[in-house]
């Protein structure tokens, strides 16, 4: 195996060198956020002088083990380590050419799992097909990233409660000072995500000290809502006390607990808030916090104080079906989703009407999955959209619609679907237990070609009108890519004008379904 030596600001580091590209993983970039540094922002780590190897993934940050992905795609738990999660991996081309685009990728799990090392996420073919860096980076995650204690333990852990977005800044700011020894241009950095990594990208955006470390930025199923205030975030934290019977007084306490302990707390406040359907599953996500991040994003893009930078921000066409499959399934039938629009809507039969003119599949379960995603994605997405192109014009978007043929269709074109596409990784481990023997390649290329040439030139590449309210032009995804005009115009106009979904804030899904978002 050949070895690549490349010296950066902390010191140097030894990946290898592949058939396409340089590898370099686990390169630590920040200190071990345990001890004091526990629910603190990140530091930076000791330097070194001798060649580190950055052969092997490092560790996930700690997380509960998730039995439904680890079925569906049928890999190991990832090993975990809240001592040495924070590093990041880099894939860059051979060399030859300096100065080339990164792509930042930060992965989704609901905040509360998921790792760079995801074999899905490998940068091999994105980096050298489309001759660009590609960094996937890990973040502390749950209560280790998003608990706030700023109430509890007062000022000095006032930024606790978005820790795991000052993560992804400190991984941003390693590539901002060592990617240019990679082959990269540090002014040239596309920052993109997916679900919870989506929320975190649009709330970097929102970010003061985030602010020029990105030029760019990919949002896929994601939403600029799903923060919380400092008293929703509070009464979180008494949640998990009391999980673990502490007494506020003894909130410090959680600085020395075991990591198992902290999971289990945590733990058990996800599934009491799913089980009572609120705020979608995540007590932990960002915190308006007011040092770190000022405002809601939203309010942030509404206000012109987010980030004006290129913006693609888009969904797939069934986003809610993939949380509707496993033993915890709904039954469903034509009476109940009935009474859910008789809820939702003012006008439910039309309501009914208008999105089985949008959706493949228009049984019960589907109708359900359609309203789930309307809610959780398409509608945040379309606020977002709306927002930011009335400040710059340089705004795209897009609708992923090819249906995977996996477990006898029942996945269609589900959350997360796209991202093997993206990462032109059909054939990584798993995959096609998520997207069916018979993914097109061809998508594949489309897919991820767009999203390189956004990072290259600051636009997709392909005949795709900029978004604008008048046209809402979109690119849909599928076995041939098309140009379509609203495509959402009969759900958009109805939600518009009789329905407006509440945000993640304190009443984000309650009442509606006991749900959970990637």
């Amino acid at each position: 195996m050949a070895i690549e030596v490349v010296d950066t600001t902390l010191g140097p580091v030894e990946g290898t060198l592949g058939e396409r590209v340089h590898v370099f993983k686990g390169i630590p970039f920040a200190a071990p956020p345990v001890g004091p540094l526990r629910f603190k922002p990140p530091q930076p780590p000791a330097p070194w002088t001798e060649a580190k190897p950055v052969q092997e993934y490092g560790p996930a940050a700690p997380q509960p083990r998730d039995l439904v992905l680890e079925q569906m795609f049928g890999h190991a738990p990832f090993p975990t380590s809240e001592v040495s999660c924070l590093t990041l991996n880099v894939w860059t081309p051979h060399r030859g050419a300096e100065n080339r685009p990164v792509m930042v990728w930060l992965h989704g799990g609901a905040f509360l799992t998921g790792s760079g090392r995801d074999p899905v996420f490998d940068g091999s073919r994105l980096a050298s097909l489309h001759d660009v860096v590609v960094v996937t980076v890990n973040y502390r995650l749950g209560a280790l990233g998003f608990l706030y204690l700023g109430e509890l333990l007062g000022d000095e852990y006032a930024s606790s409660g978005n820790v795991g977005l000052l993560d992804q800044i400190a991984a941003l700011r390693w590539v901002r000072d060592n990617i240019a020894a990679f082959g990269g241009d540090p002014g040239n950095v596309t920052l993109f995500g997916q679900s919870a990594g989506a929320m975190s990208v649009l709330s970097l955006m929102a970010m003061p000290a985030a602010q020029g470390l990105f030029h760019k930025a990919i949002a896929q199923s994601g939403s600029a809502e799903c923060t919380h205030t400092r008293e929703r975030a509070t009464a979180v934290a008494r949640d998990v006390l009391a999980a673990l019977a502490l007494p506020e007084h003894e909130a410090h306490r959680l600085l020395e607990l075991p990591v198992a302990t902290l999971l289990y707390a945590q733990q058990s406040v996800v599934e009491v808030m799913r089980q009572r359907g609120d705020a979608l599953g995540l007590p932990f996500a960002p915190v308006v916090d007011g040092p770190t991040l000022p405002r809601a994003p939203l309010e942030a893009f509404t206000s012109g104080a987010a980030s004006p930078v290129p913006l693609i921000a888009g969904t797939t066409l069934e986003e809610g079906r993939l949380f509707l499959v496993g033993p915890e399934s709904p039954n469903v039938d034509d009476a109940a989703v009935t009474a859910l629009f008789d809820t939702e809507f003012d006008k439910p039969e039309e309501a009914l009407e208008a999105f089985r003119g949008v959706q493949p599949d228009t049984s019960p379960m589907g109708l359900l999955a359609a309203l789930m995603g309307e809610r959780m994605f398409r509608a945040p997405t379309a606020r977002l959209l709306e927002a930011h192109a009335a400040r710059t014009s340089q705004v795209w978007t897009y609708l992923f619609s090819w249906r995977s043929s996996a477990r006898g269709g029942q996945l269609g074109a589900c959350h997360s679907l796209d991202l093997p596409f993206v990462f032109d990784n059909l054939h990584a481990g798993g995959a096609d237990r998520f997207t069916g023997k018979d993914a097109p390649q061809r998508l594949a290329d489309a897919l991820s070609s767009a999203w390189a040439s956004f990072a290259h030139h600051g636009h997709p590449g392909v005949p795709w009108p900029a978004f604008d309210t008048a046209h809402r032009a979109t690119m849909v995804f599928d076995v041939t890519s098309r140009m379509v005009r609203d495509p959402w115009n009969g759900v958009r106009l109805l939600t518009d004008s009789s329905w407006r979904p509440p945000s993640c804030e304190s009443d984000g899904c309650r009442g509606f379904l006991t749900c959970s978002s990637g």
